[in-house]
């Protein structure tokens, strides 16, 4: 079986023994067939206080969820004798409550994506630096403790249904983002070079998302909806949402221009968001647990992704209440949602110059709501 096209590569120079890492002390399987890649990265999870075991392959790894709980199973794409995918279907088996990242590279990215709808709580593109993978293990042991404080880890050896099916009141942040004619797309191209379209723009969108550290719990065909402010709660999900948003624009604005001459398509995305309380909670499948919003506001949300025009954001006012001294907008009037009689203010986001840390920084404070 071919090998990913990138190397798993980091550096040990320098390291502080004994780091305590945020979430505390886990239990975490690695699995790579290549030696180096594993050994090392096992040996940067020790420094910073984790019990780690090692497995060179998916029969090594099978035996070791067979024989102990772990808390996080980060797992190679491909290996000779599997795939990560094989890893995945056995840790949901015998070790439900396990969150497993993925390890891939582009080329690999149609299975990163399926592995995403299995149950895999995230992915690491390989090349990049190891403190994004350790952000993004301390999110895994985040969104973990929440499912334990909420009583939704399971009892047995198979997932079961959540201890409280009501879930959790939450006052959070939705945005959901999709790709403009992506059924023109279909039409027009290929069916594998409208794939590589596609998945290219869903790769941009879920990244923007994890940087904002927001959680991607739908990958639709064309689109995504991502929460801010849960598992964890976060006192800034609004502006980290809105981050991601501008950050996914320029993202893909950029992905637009590389395919620029390669291909007739025109590739654009509209971002919708909006903030209100809802209910969180997880639904237990054969595969999966699968975290979510539940209320009005999500639908809110979806109705303004509609609205966006693409290459835009657009914002309710419960948003913008948050966010206000930090952002650019246009009103764009009362508009209609289907269950509110008295519909929704909603706003284009024109600029974040407030929003530090994101897309604008290096620019001013001083932010004005614009008239249109």
């Amino acid at each position: 079986m071919a090998r990913a096209s990138k190397a798993l590569t980091f550096r040990t120079s320098g390291l502080a023994p004994n780091v305590n890492p945020p979430g505390g002390m886990a239990a975490i399987l690695v699995v790579d067939d290549q030696s180096s890649a594993r050994t090392t990265l096992a040996l940067l999870l020790r420094h910073r206080g984790h019990l780690v075991r090692e497995a060179d392959g998916v029969t090594a790894a099978v035996r070791e969820l067979r024989a102990e709980a772990f808390d996080v199973i980060v797992t190679d794409l491909r290996m000779p004798d599997g795939v990560g995918l094989d890893v995945l279907h056995t840790a949901k088996v015998h070790c439900p409550d396990a969150n497993v990242i993925l390890l891939t590279a582009y080329p690999a990215w149609e299975s990163a994506k399926e592995a995403m709808r299995l149950g895999a709580f995230d992915y690491f593109e390989k090349g990049q630096e190891p403190e994004e993978l350790f952000r993004r293990i301390d999110r895994a042991l985040a969104e973990q403790a929440s499912r334990r404080r909420l009583g939704l880890v399971s009892s047995a050896t198979h997932p079961a249904l959540p201890a409280s099916p009501e879930g959790e009141h939450r006052y959070l942040t939705i945005l959901f983002a999709d790709m403009r004619g992506s059924t023109e797309l279909l039409a027009d191209l290929a069916l594998d070079e409208a794939r590589q379209i596609l998945d290219g723009v869903i790769e941009r969108l879920m990244a923007a998302a994890h940087e904002a550290d927001g959680t991607v719990n739908q990958v639709m065909g064309d689109g995504i909806m991502a929460m801010f402010g849960a598992p964890v709660a976060r006192p800034d999900h609004a502006a980290q949402a809105c981050r991601a948003a501008l950050l996914m624009q320029e993202t893909v604005a950029a992905y637009a221009r590389t395919l620029h001459g390669r291909h007739r398509a025109e590739v654009q995305i509209r971002v919708g968001i909006n903030s209100g309380e809802v209910i969180v909670r997880s639904v237990a499948s054969d595969l999966r647990w699968d975290y979510t919003a539940v209320g009005m506001p999500t639908h809110v949300a979806a109705r303004m992704e509609q609205l966006a025009t693409p290459g835009s954001i657009v914002i309710t006012a419960e948003t913008l209440a948050r966010i206000e001294a930090r952002v650019d907008v246009r009103p764009l009037g009362r508009v209609v949602v289907k269950g509110l009689a008295e519909g929704v203010e909603a706003y284009e986001v024109l600029g974040a110059p407030g929003l530090r840390g994101g897309v604008s920084e290096g620019l001013t404070c001083a932010a004005r709501r614009r008239d249109p």
